[in-house]
Parts: C-alpha cells; structure tokens; sequence
C-alpha cells in the first residue's frame, strides 16, 4: 500500500480520541500525550512514521511560535512521504516555550491527518472573517483594537490573562459568550489568539 492507502487504514483503526479530565477541572481536553498514545501504535501497524522535516520558529519575549512539517513516511518505501504543515505557540518564563509550541504542533498535524477530533470550542470563532485595515491593506491587530474601545477591551484582555489555571481561564471565557456575540469579526479573533496562548501557557 502507498502512503494514503496506509494513513487510510490508520484512520479506520483510530475514530475517537477520549478527551482526558485532569483533577480540579470541569471539562475534558485531548491533550498531546493522548494524540500521540493512541495515534503512534495505529501509525507503526501501518508502516507509517512520521517526523519533522521543517522547523521554524520565532520568539517574542516568553511566547515562542513554531511553524513546522511534520512527514509521514511509507517504510517500506522512504519515497513514498506525505507532508502536513502545522504551528503552535508555547508560552514559558523560563526554557519550555520551544517545546510547548512543538507539541503543539504536532498533536495538531496529528488530529487533522487522521481526522479526529479536536475538542476546540468553536462558537467564538465560528463568524471570524479576514478585515484588512484599509490604511495598510494588513489585517488589523489587537493593538488597532485598543484604539476603538480602548478601555473595554483592556479589561476583556486583563481577565482573560489574569487566569490563574484552565478551569478559571474557561469560567472566563464563559463569562464573556453573550457579550462575544455583538463583538466584530477582528475583536473575536484577537480574543481566540490570546485565548489559546493562555490555554498553551496553561497546559
């Protein structure tokens, strides 16, 4: 079998990933250790390996941001390859926000090959559109934000950053759907940025 033939198979024997409930929270996740558990022996019965062949990454003051491809290699054919490109961010103080980003990465390359799912929220993003600011012709940032309703959305960030774990950080974000709603298209998606750095910086 080629290489899609054999992803193929892998996606038969892997449907559902069960999400995981860490002790003191309300709510389940598939983190990366999950993805990789289950994932890995469905991959290695099919002949499939995969690494990455592409890392590049960037730093901003604690927050790392990693692009990578990662390759899925037939092994009995090392020609035979099947390339997905994946990002991550990892926020750390101190010397994890590489490795962070990475697994990241990868556990995100892995649920979108295989097709399984990811346990996002997408109710926040679901209307998100491309608004290029029509000065630049660039899509507007959350700085550009600040500048229509400066006061509100410093208090929308200080809540969102100010959480202490990921039970206070979702009870944040609970706090805020109904308003969510009337927010425009560039306000949700700095929300969902800065949300899912918190969530990385969190995990």
């Amino acid at each position: 079998m080629n290489i899609h033939q054999r992803l193929a198979k892998a996606m038969e024997a892997v449907t559902y990933i069960q999400k995981e409930k860490k002790q003191g929270m309300r709510y389940s996740i598939v983190s990366h250790d999950a993805v990789t558990a289950k994932v890995r022996p469905a991959l290695l019965e099919h002949g499939i390996v995969y690494y990455p062949v592409q890392t590049v990454h960037s730093q901003q003051g604690n927050r790392t941001e990693a692009h990578m491809i990662i390759r899925f290699v037939n092994i009995d054919d090392q020609n035979d390859t099947f390339d997905v490109e994946s990002f991550g961010y990892g926020i750390d103080d101190q010397d994890k926000g590489p490795g962070k980003a990475m697994s990241y990465a990868v556990k995100y390359a892995l649920l979108k090959t295989l097709g399984l799912e990811t346990g996002d929220d997408p109710d926040l993003d679901q209307s998100v559109e491309f608004r290029p600011d029509h000065r630049s012709g660039e899509q507007k940032s959350s700085y550009s934000l600040k500048k229509e309703q400066p006061n509100r959305w410093a208090e929308i960030e200080t809540l969102i950053r100010s959480s202490k774990n990921l039970v206070e950080l979702v009870d944040n974000k609970e706090s805020l759907r109904e308003e969510a709603k009337t927010w425009p298209a560039a306000w949700r998606e700095a929300f969902n940025d800065m949300y899912i750095t918190m969530q990385n910086e969190l995990y």
